[in-house]
């Protein structure tokens, strides 16, 4: 078993108060990810500090079988997450009275972030968490952690005579519709939807119509992009859109590249490593290397005159994405959504990592704004190919932080200074506090 992500329960004795699921199922919960603990608290009235705290199993249990899919496949969004995201994903949702650990479950498909706070310090509770971290582990570790967890609060409940409760309905209905190829597709463009089960079928039905004409996995960034108020609306006006316009391109100068043999990069590496890892093979394989990408040579690419690349139509204007559609085999349609020719360098950058990495049953490559592994990989593939980290670090000197230095950066790459900020602090190289992280990180 992984101990990645475990949730252990030691149990104790029934409370005279609650439910008998509730009762029986009293523990001291340890909660660790990887190796950091969730679950300790400073206790007022023992005056002691403990790596477990007394809770009832049975209500996080409950939690996290309805939230299985959600927490699974749901990424976080790009504004404030509202209530509904929350109560998905912040385990002090699991409620029933009790006291959890601040911990947030944020998923990219492939990662789970685990954030854990500590209470606050004017907490007048009888206990106060202490832990504070960021843990990044693969969803599989956490999938097996979560599933263990459940497994062992159903055999509690059976060992106490406990046979018929709402943990066992619904841990059946996921496991059934897990073992399920057809169920859980749909479970999961539901989830990255944002949707609880069985909210919108009429949706997800167009999604799934979708799903057949431009690929699964496409179909599965679009959900995604699409999520949040109105998604319908923003579905349907995609739709209409990706009818129309757009730059015709080729596809010749991509499937060399995606022939080349040193173009593996490790699979479990974090999907902005191997998107840099990936744009500097491509940078090699170009023959590029450490000097700015040309808008001759980007446009080459795609086989594109500097002007279609850098100018003309924005058929994805007032959308939430930008688009690339495979034509044929090696005609492709780009719909660009930005104006500047910054902007437009970057959506080019992103539509040739998906080319690389992307199903071939895909004929949708889209460059959305979601934090799912597929546009956190684009991303760091397109601030690599742009700009190598050391041939900005070397651009820059000792002074990284030099705001005239970061718009000259930014000239010299024709970049926006933003991306050069950026790329910055995800190598290590600035504050946090600047910029949001995880903009082009994840």
């Amino acid at each position: 078993m992984s101990e990645l992500f475990v949730i252990d329960p030691l149990w104790e004795e029934a409370t005279d108060h609650g439910p008998d699921e509730i009762r029986q199922t009293s523990a001291l919960l340890r909660i660790a990810i990887n190796n950091q603990s969730a679950s300790r608290v400073d206790n007022t009235w023992s005056r002691s500090v403990h790596d477990g705290v007394r809770l009832s199993a049975y209500p996080l249990a409950l939690w996290l079988a309805s939230s299985w899919w959600r927490l699974r496949w749901e990424p976080t969004p790009q504004k404030t997450p509202d209530v509904d995201w929350r109560l998905a994903h912040d385990m002090r949702s699991a409620g029933y009275g009790y006291l959890w650990p601040l911990l947030r479950i944020e998923t990219d498909g492939e990662l789970v972030t685990i954030r854990c706070e500590p209470s606050s310090a004017s907490s007048m509770e009888p206990i106060r968490y202490l832990g504070h971290f960021c843990q990044a582990i693969p969803a599989t570790a956490f999938i097996e952690g979560v599933e263990t967890f459940i497994r062992t609060v159903l055999a509690r409940l059976e060992t106490v005579g406990l046979r018929h409760t709402d943990l066992h309905a619904l841990w059946h209905e996921v496991s059934t519709e897990r073992a399920s190829a057809e169920a859980a597709a749909y479970r999961k463009l539901e989830a990255l939807s944002g949707f609880e089960p069985d909210e919108s079928a009429e949706y997800l039905t167009k999604l799934q119509q979708l799903s057949s004409e431009i690929g699964e996995a496409a179909a599965a960034e679009i959900a995604a992009a699409c999520a949040g108020s109105e998604p319908d609306r923003r579905l349907q006006r995609l739709m209409n859109n990706s009818q129309v316009g757009g730059v015709q391109g080729n596809l010749c100068a991509i499937t060399t590249l995606n022939n080349d043999p040193t173009r593996n990069t490790p699979s479990d590496a974090s999907p902005w490593d191997r998107g840099r890892n990936m744009a500097r093979m491509a940078r090699e394989t170009m023959a590029l290397g450490s000097q700015p990408v040309s808008n001759r040579r980007l446009g080459e690419i795609f086989a594109l005159t500097e002007q279609e690349l850098t100018g003309g139509i924005t058929p994805l204007a007032n959308t939430h994405l930008s688009l690339a559609v495979r034509e044929d085999e090696d005609r492709v349609r780009l719909l660009f959504r930005r104006r500047w020719e910054t902007g437009r360098r970057f959506e080019a950058a992103r539509w040739l990592a998906d080319s690389l990495m992307a199903p071939d049953q895909d004929r949708w490559l889209p460059a959305t704004e979601s934090k799912t592994a597929r546009q956190k990989f684009q991303r760091a593939f397109a601030a690599e190919f742009l700009v190598p980290i050391g041939a900005l670090q070397d651009f820059l000197g000792n002074d990284p932080g030099d705001e005239d230095r970061i718009v000259e950066a930014g000239n010299h790459f024709n970049v926006s200074p933003l991306l050069i900020q950026s790329h910055l602090v995800n190598h290590g190289l600035g504050s946090p506090a600047e910029l949001d992280q995880e903009q082009f990180r994840s």
